[in-house]
């Protein structure tokens, strides 16, 4: 089945997050054939650090309710981003394949115009990948940074809170980096947030 990389229909496919973007670039790989989504993607270009001016993190689109968890939950997704990304980078925020089509090159195609669009602009990116995602990352230039448990807390939760506690529970993303340009030499390519 062919598959093409195609932009995303703002409204159609992912409009409530990518309103929350900084530069956002919404992408979907479609099946020729059959027009099915294969993929997607939803990329923030930013040209600046985006986090000079902290930003409250909210989930609109998130029913009110278990908002607060979610809301919770996003904060502590984006904390270790927030202090070692405070500078021009590309993030991918999110990715997803459709499980008839994994395996078939269409990530691959999502990853090809990110990292082209990133040496294009002389950009480091970040991203946050789980454990089955790693091996596609480390691939295209990205190397790990830190694992981040996400694991909302608090101090007198009531049922909705520990209803979301028990649907999600605690998981764990890794953040991951890829350099200007790709290369990476463990013990010689520096960090930008480590000391010289």
């Amino acid at each position: 089945m062919p598959l093409k990389l195609q932009e995303a229909d703002t409204e159609a496919d992912l409009l409530a997050i990518a309103q929350a973007m900084i530069e956002a670039y919404e992408q979907k790989v479609v099946d020729v054939e059959t027009g099915r989504i294969a993929a997607g993607a939803l990329w923030s270009i930013c040209r600046e650090n985006p986090f000079t001016k902290p930003k409250t993190i909210t989930a609109p689109w998130f029913p009110e309710d278990s908002r607060e968890y979610a809301e919770e939950a996003l904060k502590m997704h984006a904390k270790p981003r927030s202090q070692i990304a405070q500078r021009p980078h590309i993030y991918l925020f999110i990715i997803f394949t459709h499980h008839e089509y994994r395996r078939q090159g269409a990530a691959q195609q999502i990853m090809d115009w990110g990292t082209r669009k990133a040496d294009e602009l002389g950009l480091e990116m970040f991203l946050d990948s789980s454990s089955m995602a790693k091996p596609l990352y480390e691939l295209n230039g990205f190397v790990a940074v830190q694992d981040n448990l996400v694991h909302p807390q608090k101090s007198d939760p009531d049922e909705k809170w520990k209803e979301m506690e028990r649907a999600v529970g605690p998981f764990t993303l890794t953040v991951m980096w890829r350099p200007v340009g790709g290369k990476y030499e463990e013990r010689k390519t520096r960090k930008p947030w480590e000391s010289a």
